[in-house]
């Protein structure tokens, strides 16, 4: 189903806030976002530039003090969950790895070349907790350091 913005505003402005954001997206953070043509959602695909991090609430917070110099990027899907943004890993290997130590605390790295819907105008499912500040994201193994850390508390 497309977002549709309602209320005020028209198709063609909903069209163009999300075409703006997704150039946003691309120009200033660096990442390879695009609309998806089905749904009218911006994506990004994980892999070696991005990864992401899915985190129960619960824990998100605990990890998100940890990370307060990391200026990470954290949003929102829906009450419980929140994803954080890392650089990905260049090295497939490390991925194995990392995976099982993070199920541990039930948490879901996204780090294979998945499609990940970001915060989209129109959308109210998905909300940026803590923006982007330019192209610079942590490494996926000091964000996952952060929530190996917070869990244990």
């Amino acid at each position: 189903m497309p977002i549709v913005l309602h209320g005020r505003h028209d198709g063609a402005l909903a069209e163009r806030m999300i075409d703006q954001r997704c150039q946003i997206y691309r120009t200033r953070f660096a990442l390879d976002a695009f609309r998806d043509p089905d749904y009218g959602d911006i994506r990004v695909t994980t892999g070696r530039a991005t990864a992401a991090i899915l985190v129960p609430r619960s824990l998100a917070a605990n990890a998100a003090s940890l990370l307060a110099s990391e200026s990470t990027p954290v949003f929102s899907v829906g009450r419980n969950v929140r994803v954080f943004l890392a650089q990905g890993l260049p090295d497939g290997q490390e991925a194995w790895r990392l995976s099982i130590a993070l199920f541990r605390c039930a948490v879901v790295p996204i780090l294979t070349p998945s499609p990940l819907v970001l915060p989209t105008p129109g959308d109210p499912r998905r909300c940026w907790l803590s923006v982007p500040h330019g192209p610079a994201r942590p490494p996926i193994d000091v964000v996952a350091s952060a929530l190996l850390r917070a869990a244990q508390k």
